[in-house]
């Protein structure tokens, strides 16, 4: 055990309510606080000096060696020559340990191996179709769409469903030549809301109407204090 190690494990029986100077000191309370402060202030120094140690003092030697590992293997073939079920399962799980942990170095190897193998078949799944793609120019023709105003077709309510201006032209007068239909003063392009029309940069506005946007019904305020009589003689009239 290394001297950090010690002096935590010091440390930790101080700082436990089960260590046996508080233990033998319940049965006076003055005494018992002051056993209390001592071993917290005590297991402090002890953490402080253990952080401290750790960094000096040098690693502890691995038990992990070429001859243990050998040692373990021979246990493993004696397990597994002995005929004992149990003990030949004990040495299927040391030949396990063996190949996991004993020799990390073999396991890296095969899975760079397996990571290299797999890298080169996904570069010839993706050569083919990156070759074709530069050949026929994909890129460009999916930019070339994507940024085209022709390809775009706005949806109900994207577009105004009825203005007094221009849509090609901001700030131009129309003038009303049919229902929910203007004309432009500066070109004669007409507009029909309800049928719907296409701008001159290619979009396509959809047909709609601003009908049924304050249909629900509402009863006038005033109508509350109505009677019936008030009414019939409201009709009569």
């Amino acid at each position: 055990m290394r001297i950090s190690e010690m002096l935590t494990a010091i440390a930790s029986w101080l700082e436990s309510p089960d260590n046996e100077a508080l233990l033998l000191s319940e049965y006076d309370d003055q005494c018992i606080d002051i056993v209390a402060n001592s071993c917290v202030a005590a297991a402090s120094i002890l953490r402080k000096a253990a952080d401290e140690v750790d960094i000096i003092e040098p690693p502890e030697a691995s038990n992990l060696t070429n001859s243990s590992i050998e040692e373990l293997g021979q246990v493993a073939n004696a397990f597994d020559s002995s005929g004992d079920e149990n003990l030949k399962k004990m040495a299927s799980v040391i030949d396990e340990l063996l190949l996991t942990i004993a020799a990390p170095g073999k396991n890296d190897s095969e899975k760079k191996s397996e990571d290299t193998r797999l890298e080169d078949l996904r570069k010839k799944y993706q050569e083919p179709r990156d070759a074709l793609n530069d050949m026929n120019k994909t890129s460009d023709s999916e930019k070339a769409i994507k940024d085209s105003p022709y390809s775009k077709e706005y949806r109900i309510l994207e577009a105004p469903l009825s203005i007094r201006g221009c849509p090609d032209h901001p700030g131009a007068q129309v003038a009303r030549v049919g229902e929910h239909t203007w004309q432009c003063d500066l070109d004669k392009k007409i507009y029909n809301y309800d049928t719907g029309f296409t701008l001159n940069n290619g979009s396509k506005v959809p047909g709609g109407g601003v009908e049924g946007q304050s249909s629900i019904q509402r009863q006038e305020s005033h109508a509350i204090f109505d009677s019936r009589e008030s009414r019939l003689q409201g009709f009569q009239q």
